[in-house]
């Protein structure tokens, strides 16, 4: 055979081989840097800032520490799990779909299907996982490193005050974070979780807001809109296609599937969810996408009674800076453990996450740099610090702010190279927060 012809024949037979075995167009298995921005389901240890050093700031000592933390990763709720448990005939026609040579999955996704199990049981539902422990627990142990004079100490009920809601997921966080900071939770002082709580949850405690918000159809408009519009359209299309249907698998499947690919990757960070294999980047974001335009307007700054609703925790650490600025005392650890609503609520009545122009069902394609984007802002264990600084030199008192243990600049604080803000400047932008906070109205 000459080597011409010989070429030739390698050729066909890649040619033939990658038409055979390589139809498919996204291979999870293969992908060393896969999408996780999931919403309010992201994986906390995916997307914090890694940093346990100690802040070291000439001039200025910290004198109280702030801390609002959303509960670590936790289990779906029933109907989530017994949907999980339903998804093995789904799972089953997959594979054999694949068998016939229909849809664009890898082989080593397929496999990852057919190895498959759900990964829950009912009686575990919305508690808090594993994961959900070490995500609290870490996430303390990296702040008392950053600030060892505030929280390298051992515990006084007059030093720390720890506060959290009823829930067993808010609870089992607070009990790691405080485990992370002092080695044990035995002698700790912990109030007893009161509900409805107008501090922690206030979505639970202003009824004016449930019945005008979370139970009004009317906020849904923009969502609903979306979710029957041509991107959850074509995501839908193209997601049948790559599973082997030919048909629709409808919207309900997708976002099942959605839906458990979210809970599986932040349940075991380092491990594949094979149900993530079925959408693309591309999918993802659009999925992304309809997470936050439901949250903007149920939470978000789409409605503007959520700011009114989110400020006793912003009220909360002003007025305890206040006292702190008069010399009057305070605790140099307050811990408080909540959920994503109400830190949505919270964001928006500080302004953080706030964009230019609104989340809208028409305007996907030019809202991709959105501030408002859930899985940074809320995703699990999600933290907002406050921690009010006093200084030798220049302004005597500054504040600095993190957002999942990155520095967060409010607005009408300058650049500064430690992310420290001038007292006096927070208190002319956001002091009035504190005077008119007043749920009265609920």
């Amino acid at each position: 055979m000459s080597t011409r012809r010989m070429l030739l024949s390698i050729l066909l037979a890649t040619i033939l081989v990658s038409l055979v075995a390589g139809h498919y167009d996204t291979c999870l298995a293969e992908n060393k840097n896969p999408y996780v921005m999931f919403s309010t389901y992201t994986p906390y240890e995916l997307v914090h800032e890694n940093s346990d050093d100690p802040v070291s700031i000439p001039k200025c000592k910290p004198i109280q520490f702030w801390i609002l933390s959303r509960h670590g990763t936790r289990y779906t709720d029933v109907d989530g799990i017994n949907d999980m448990w339903s998804l093995i005939d789904f799972r089953d026609q997959i594979i054999n779909n694949y068998k016939n040579g229909w849809g664009a999955l890898c082989a080593e996704d397929v496999d990852n299907l057919k190895k498959w199990t759900p990964q829950a049981v009912s009686t575990v539902s919305m508690n808090l996982t594993p994961q959900g422990y070490k995500d609290a627990y870490n996430l303390a142990l990296r702040y008392k490193s950053k600030f060892p004079s505030l929280l390298n100490q051992s515990y006084d009920p007059d030093k720390f005050e720890v506060k959290f809601t009823e829930s067993q997921r808010t609870t089992l966080t607070a009990f790691a974070f405080i485990d992370g900071i002092f080695g044990s939770t035995v002698d700790v002082q912990l109030p007893q979780p009161i509900s409805p709580d107008p501090l922690l949850k206030p979505s639970d405690y202003c009824t004016a807001w449930i019945n005008e918000v979370h139970d009004n159809p009317d906020i849904k408009k923009e969502y609903n809109a979306f979710k029957k519009g041509p991107e959850i359209e074509e995501v839908t299309r193209i997601v049948s296609k790559r599973l082997g249907f030919g048909s629709s698998i409808g919207f309900d499947n997708l976002d099942l599937i959605y839906t458990i690919c979210r809970f599986e990757k932040a349940w075991n960070v380092y491990n594949i969810s094979p149900w993530c294999a079925a959408f693309s980047e591309d999918d993802l974001k659009v999925l992304e996408y309809k997470e936050d335009l439901d949250s903007y307007y149920k939470r978000g700054f789409g409605t503007e009674m959520n700011k009114l609703v989110g400020c006793p925790l912003a009220k909360d650490f002003i007025d305890r800076f206040r006292k702190l600025e008069n010399w009057e005392k305070q605790p140099a650890g307050v811990f408080y453990f909540s959920h994503d609503t109400d830190m949505q609520l919270f964001f928006t009545s500080l302004g953080i996450g706030e964009d230019e122009r609104p989340l809208t069902h028409s305007n996907y394609a030019s809202m991709g740099n959105r501030n408002w984007r859930t899985s940074l802002l809320t995703p699990f264990a999600s933290n907002f610090v406050a921690i009010f600084f006093k200084c030798d030199e220049g302004e005597p008192f500054r504040v600095q702010f993190h957002l999942q243990e990155k520095l967060l600049k409010l607005k009408g604080c300058k650049d500064d190279k430690w992310g420290l803000c001038d007292w006096s400047v927070f208190k002319q932008n956001y002091g009035s927060i504190s005077k008119t906070c007043n749920l009265d109205f609920c």
